[in-house]
């Protein structure tokens, strides 16, 4: 099962935005946990962890739609995770 890490940046942000884009991640993802709870400031940008049978595609337009459900700018990375196996 893949596991994605998707990092948002809002400009201007509040917390309330972060907040908004948390609950717009979840809609997509029944499985997406933030993986930075603590942040510093409102620009400190949000990492969340998605894990399932999920294409690079899907991960990227659901950050994509959250993200722009903030009303905000943004930009953000989408990195699949992948498993190296030592032998």
């Amino acid at each position: 099962m893949p596991n994605f890490i998707a990092r948002i940046e809002l400009q201007s942000a509040s917390q309330k935005d972060y907040q908004k884009l948390e609950e717009e991640m979840k809609t997509s993802f029944k499985d997406v946990k933030k993986a930075n709870a603590r942040r510093q400031t409102p620009a400190t940008p949000v990492e969340f962890n998605c894990n399932g049978n999920y294409t690079l595609l899907e991960v990227t337009d659901a950050a994509l739609k959250a993200a722009r459900k903030t009303g905000r700018r943004y930009s953000f990375t989408v990195i699949k995770e992948r498993k190296i196996s030592m032998h």
